[in-house]
């Protein structure tokens, strides 16, 4: 048995879950991040169940889900069996993990060993309200029920409270964020495709429609291009809108010399598997996909996401963005590339709440009304950051400039591919060490004073007020706003050596 020790966060999970069960409360939905460790948590729960003699079930929806925790109940010790087709039983054994697809196919067959089940896990539990997963329940009206999922909504954003009682949250993405168990995001995004005209089908764009609209080579290839920017060297997976649409991504970017690979659901699993092997050893830089890695998929050393698949769907956002979010060594971050529009629809990943439990007839999501221009993203018209500013017209945090309305507008709509950053309050104390850098980098160069206070005016709107400072060493964000003047002056003089040419 590995030493497994459980971080404070999945403890407390632990014991929020008994808590409800000790109420009285039977059918409990636990809901954690993308990477937070819930088949962790639920490993824990089963080893210490069947420390007590008492039978548990894990149900998964899909094949991968099951060998996942299979490994993980193998690593904390526990013996049990796996109900799965081409897999031996171990019908014997008091904790089993199964199928949901091939529980339901044997169920009534008179041959069929039905498992014992004290408590019930459902895997990827935002799927409870399906009818496999009811039936499944039917069969065990006595059991108590642990949901475990990310996103606990439905895929039109109605919420869970009808087939749950209770609800605990296990952290959020910002909280994990700032304990170091997840990477903090990275946001690059282009202004949101033309979506108008689409339709929507059970809450999100009808499949066909989103595929003509996003499968075109233009978009395709500006995928490349701009991954070629910003995410070369990451090893990365794009979400394509549909298996044609994932094919087309995954052909130009090997058209272009960079290794890439496609996989679906449709594939068999010994494909699947040859693909995500050589994503996982680095034979393929980019894997395309379509609808599979969405749910249950863990692969830390991916550090970059494109998300080539708009969506309405909170939940499927969420899904997408977390696959790349888990701590990896030498990763210091994950670099989202939006080329959807989902940022502007639903927001940055760690603005995601506490959820709360909600009916089938209400919306899960906190719904907000729409904020007016000057609170939504923009971006800076002389060093082309986006931000997102906290109220008014607030200067970029990059340079200090303060955008018009009219220069917001534009700018989102050119769809410039920048980096999207938070707007952080400058403090005096900030500029006096920008200032007392620019004075190193100015003694290194031979360059005059004048040139560190006119350095510091662009940054900031006005000349430094306080010049008695000591110089500092120079920090690789200074050396970079530096990079930026120089390769801006010379754009300039090549494009006014066009003019006149």
């Amino acid at each position: 048995m590995q030493d497994i020790k459980l971080r404070d966060y999945q403890e407390q999970a632990i014991d929020a879950v008994r808590h409800q069960f000790q109420r009285g409360i039977k059918k409990v939905l636990l809901v954690a991040p993308t990477g937070a460790g819930k088949t962790v948590i639920a490993s824990a729960m089963i080893k210490a169940s069947q420390d007590k003699s008492n039978a548990s079930l894990f149900v998964a929806h899909r094949r991968e889900l099951v060998k996942q925790c299979s490994q993980k109940l193998t690593d904390f010790d526990v013996n049990h069996g796996v109900l799965m087709a081409t897999v031996s039983p171990n019908n014997f054994a008091t904790v089993q993990v199964a199928s949901l697809q091939t529980y339901t196919a044997r169920k009534d067959n008179e041959h069929f060993w039905k498992p014992n089940a004290k408590i019930i896990f459902l895997d990827e539990a935002h799927r409870s309200a399906s009818k496999t997963f009811q039936d499944l329940l039917l069969e065990y009206p006595d059991a108590y029920v642990i949901g475990l999922t990310a996103t606990p909504c439905r895929a039109d954003g109605k919420g869970l409270g009808n087939y749950y009682d209770a609800l605990v949250n296990c952290g959020t993405i910002s909280e994990l964020t700032e304990q170091g168990y997840l990477t903090p995001a990275k946001i690059l995004a282009p202004s949101m495709p033309d979506l108008k005209g689409l339709k929507l089908q059970a809450g999100d764009y009808e499949k066909r429609g989103l595929n003509n609209r996003m499968n075109q080579p233009k978009l395709v290839g500006d995928l490349v291009s701009h991954w070629l920017e910003h995410g070369e060297g990451r090893p990365t997976v794009v979400f394509a809108s549909s298996i044609a649409h994932s094919k087309y991504i995954s052909s130009i970017f090997n058209d272009n010399g960079i290794p890439s690979g496609h996989i679906d659901g449709e594939m068999d699993e010994v494909k699947r598997v040859e693909v995500l092997r050589q994503l996982h050893e680095g034979e393929i830089k980019v894997l395309s996909n379509c609808m599979v890695l969405t749910e249950g998929w863990d692969e830390p050393k991916v550090s970059c996401v494109v998300i080539a698949r708009p969506t309405k769907s909170y939940g499927m956002y969420l899904q997408m963005v977390g696959r790349a979010l888990r701590p990896y060594e030498g990763k210091t971050d994950t670099l989202i590339i939006d080329h959807s529009g989902c940022v502007y629809e639903h927001g940055f990943p760690d603005e995601a709440p506490e959820w709360k439990l909600t009916t089938s007839e209400e919306s899960a999501i906190q719904k907000k009304e729409p904020e007016p221009i000057e609170k939504q993203p923009v971006t800076c018209s002389v060093c082309h950051t986006v931000y997102k500013p906290a109220r008014g017209f607030p200067e970029c945090p990059s340079c200090g400039a303060i955008p018009t309305k009219a220069q917001q507008q534009v700018h989102i709509q050119q769809g410039r591919l920048i980096e999207l950053v938070k707007k952080e309050k400058i403090t005096t104390q900030d500029k006096v060490d920008f200032y007392a850098q620019l004075l190193t980098y100015a003694k290194t160069k031979s360059y005059s004073r004048g040139w560190a206070d006119h350095t510091y005016k662009q940054k900031f709107g006005h000349f430094p007020h306080n010049k008695q400072v000591i110089a500092k060493p120079v920090s690789d964000d200074v050396k970079k706003f530096i990079q930026h003047l120089n390769i801006k002056k010379a754009k300039s003089k090549f494009h006014k050596g066009k003019i006149y040419d």
